[in-house]
């Protein structure tokens, strides 16, 4: 698929707004700052891809937006999350729950483990339709059924009398789809959701994302490693490095020029079928820092960094506006970038 268009950046009344989270993990030795200072947008209608290495805090912002961390170890230390206007970090979990499923949904990353093994596809379809929309069981099923339809499952109401080890991978996923779109959420938040697929599904998969994002005007975070999935489908990208955001820009900006070493890293190590073939693919050189060591004096990628100089061990830098729609966190010039 081409490069998507930049959206119209009419961010005025965001459905979502996350501003200066932080997030941290306390095990009995140390304490990790998996999402540090993070802050994004996303517009409604929009889709906004978050990638990174795995370890990034991709997975530990969208459980801090869902108010899904893990008690006593997992919290928000600062933050907000404003969600049409109102912040889910004063929310307690009785209200968190009124939302979590209904306006907001999420698709998690390995569906036979989201899925209840013992109970029929149907069922747990219909179990979420009772709780959210408070129908009765026989209209629950019947909507259920019209939701695998609509994603795409063959013979729905056969299908909702399966379990889960008797579908595909691919036919798992659009069940979590279809279980994500019951109660017609405002925002989807996907996290990595055609890792474990083959390239086939995995487009099927992402056209039907594009395509519930045209017909509902459903916004959509998208987060994954895969920088191919990232260009087929988001309006905007935020880079995530050591639990900060590098890279905030538009999908088609940040593809054509990126603006951050890391950013060109990962890039370059994606294999392109335009390119000579050397034999070997390029890779990043060295490690991600562990986020227990913090707080950071210095740059967090400045080890792995081929330009790294003096003024990047002077402290971490601040994200900084690089243009129009764009942000990075680099002292290097833009103009001294290869």
């Amino acid at each position: 698929m081409p490069l998507r268009a930049p959206p119209s950046d009419d961010h005025a009344s965001p459905l979502l707004d996350v501003r200066g989270l932080t997030t941290e993990f306390r095990g009995d030795d140390a304490i990790v700052r998996a999402v540090d200072n993070v802050s994004f947008r996303i517009g409604r209608g929009e889709i906004l891809g978050m990638v990174g290495e795995s370890g990034c805090g991709k997975s530990a912002t969208s459980l801090s937006i869902l108010g899904l961390l893990p008690a006593p170890h997992g919290r928000i230390v600062s933050g907000e999350i404003r969600f049409a206007g109102q912040n889910l970090v004063e929310l307690d979990d009785a209200r968190m729950r009124r939302i979590r499923g209904r306006r907001i949904a999420m698709i998690f990353q390995d569906p036979m483990t989201s899925l209840n093994p013992y109970l029929r596809i149907g069922e747990q379809l219909a179990e979420t339709a009772m709780l959210h929309l408070q129908l009765g069981k026989k209209e629950a099923l019947a909507r259920a059924v019209e939701l695998l339809d609509r994603v795409g499952i063959p013979d729905p109401e056969q299908r909702s009398r399966s379990h889960p080890h008797e579908l595909s991978g691919g036919m798992r996923q659009r069940v979590m789809i279809a279980m994500s779109l019951l109660c017609n959420p405002e925002l989807l938040i996907a996290d990595e959701p055609t890792t474990a697929l083959d390239v086939t599904i995995q487009a099927q998969i992402l056209e039907l994302l594009l395509g519930l994002r045209g017909e509902r005007g459903l916004s959509i975070l998208l987060i994954t490693h895969d920088l191919g999935v990232i260009a087929d489908t988001c309006d905007r990208v935020v880079v995530m490095y050591a639990g900060r955001i590098v890279e905030s820009a538009p999908a088609r900006a940040l593809f054509e020029r990126p603006l951050h070493p890391y950013t060109r890293a990962l890039l370059r190590s994606v294999p392109r079928v335009d390119r000579k073939i050397s034999g070997r693919l390029e890779t990043i050189e060295g490690l991600p820092p562990r986020l227990d060591q913090g707080p950071f004096r210095e740059c967090t990628f400045a080890p792995r960094c081929p330009f790294v100089h003096t003024a990047c061990r002077n402290g971490e830098p601040a994200l900084v506006k690089a243009g129009d729609h764009r942000l990075r966190r680099c002292v290097l010039p833009v103009e001294q970038l290869p």
